[in-house]
């Protein structure tokens, strides 16, 4: 008898290693998959981050023209770790069954088979989901078991996920509150600030690493240099052809002007889609690249290139007025702006009611939090949270596209997972 539970115990263990199997198969059938940032990550362009541009790069020394199933066999299986390892923490924290934890690993690794196919695309995604779930699974355990060491572990994974898409150096002053807190409930045993003192410090190291890439690969000492032509899209798609009197300097005049005309002529900007009675958040989002990319971004190189600069320069001369622009922008239309990122972010959630909703569930789990010092509401507390910070920071800077709000959805099926399981546990105790 003991011999058969054995056999079947080994049995279901196996599954998750059949889940695998079988989405890898599927990756294999489907992908690869190339997108227009995938040409980019492959030209190694100076406005991409630099770690999946070197991950590409590396596997095309290696394999040449051969690079691509290499690239995809690699992403998939560096996903498998950190589900795996996400997976196994979460198991030991909240002692689930081995059906829980298959549901909560076929959740994890779902966005391979849909969405954007993230392991089988060559996009940075396929290396930045997988060291989101690390990040987390480590900083939850610190935050669960009150050991600061773990976030000080953190830092690396950390650090490369920050060089792969930088919308995550949001985790840093999530990832300080919790070294704080720990050390305010350890205040009697012992007290680290080593690895607070680091988080404060890495945009400083990150910076630091990502102008030596630069300097290294291009000749040039800077940052990666469009951000703000990111940002300032939303103040371009909601101005208006009067807005061009808050400037004063002739670069940012000319340059508005140009922006601004083209925009107006194939109707991309707030005044357009409300004349047309349309959604003004939708046809921003569904139009971003003809705004940002098409419109901002080229029609920059181009003005600085009639004034003799290279492509380089351009890059860093475009971004630096766009910094001064982006400031005057924002100052002029404040609260149009304001209502504008309202509207983004809601779209981030899917609609008011859920953004509603999760700010219910910071609030409470918080108050949980330090009323009970619950692990599961520890959960809810810390991943409830990261998808607001990384929701904001994209609502403002960018776009409400899943491409760059997926990698905490799974947060909310695992919680509705912790929550069954905790609700089963009782009932069987009470029985």
């Amino acid at each position: 008898m003991s011999e058969i539970r054995n056999i079947t115990l080994l049995r279901t263990k196996n599954i998750p290693f059949i889940l695998y199997l079988i989405v890898g198969c599927i990756v294999v059938i489907k992908g690869p998959f190339y997108y227009p940032d995938s040409y980019a990550f492959l030209d190694m362009s100076i406005n991409h981050s630099p770690i999946y541009s070197l991950f590409l790069k590396f596997f095309r020394l290696i394999f040449n023209d051969s690079f691509i199933w290499p690239v995809i066999i690699t992403q998939f299986l560096i996903l498998i770790g950190a589900i795996h390892y996400l997976s196994n923490v979460l198991q030991k924290q909240f002692h689930l069954t081995l059906i829980e934890k298959f549901i909560l690993q076929f959740i994890l690794i779902s966005p391979s088979i849909y969405f954007n196919q993230i392991t089988g695309a060559v996009l940075s995604e396929a290396i930045s989901y997988p060291l989101v779930l690390i990040v987390f699974a480590l900083g939850f355990k610190a935050f669960a078991i009150l050991d600061i060491k773990l976030l000080l572990k953190s830092i690396i994974p950390l650090y490369f996920l920050v060089l792969t898409r930088g919308q995550f150096i949001v985790v840093i002053p999530v990832f300080i509150a919790v070294g704080v807190y720990i050390n305010y409930q350890n205040r009697s045993l012992s007290t680290r600030w080593l690895p607070i003192i680091l988080l404060v410090l890495f945009p400083f190291f990150t910076s630091i690493s990502e102008r030596c890439y630069n300097k290294l690969m291009y000749g040039y000492y800077v940052n990666n240099s469009m951000n703000y032509v990111h940002i300032i899209s939303a103040d371009f798609y909601l101005s208006k052809s009067t807005t061009v009197e808050i400037f004063d300097d002739l670069d940012e005049i000319e340059y508005f002007k140009i922006v601004h005309e083209s925009l107006k002529n194939v109707e991309l900007t707030k005044q357009s889609a409300d004349a047309q009675n349309k959604s003004d958040i939708e046809v921003y989002v569904d139009n971003f690249s003809k705004i940002c990319n098409r419109r901002i971004y080229d029609l920059g190189l181009n003005y600085f290139q009639k004034k003799g600069l290279n492509y380089f320069e351009q890059h860093f001369a475009l971004n630096k007025l766009c910094k001064g622009m982006f400031f005057k922008m924002l100052k002029h239309n404040f609260k149009a702006r304001v209502s504008f990122f309202i509207k983004n972010l809601k779209l981030t959630y899917g609609t008011a009611k859920h953004l509603f909703l999760f700010i219910l569930l910071i609030s409470y789990s918080l108050i949980k939090v330090y009323k009970t010092k619950s692990t599961i509401y520890k959960f809810i507390l810390l991943g409830s949270v990261l998808m607001l910070a990384n929701n904001v920071l994209i609502a403002f800077v960018m776009h409400a596209i899943k491409r760059y709000a997926f990698y905490y959805y799974w947060i909310i099926f695992a919680i509705i997972i912790l929550i069954l399981s905790e609700l089963s546990k009782k009932t069987s105790n009470e029985n």
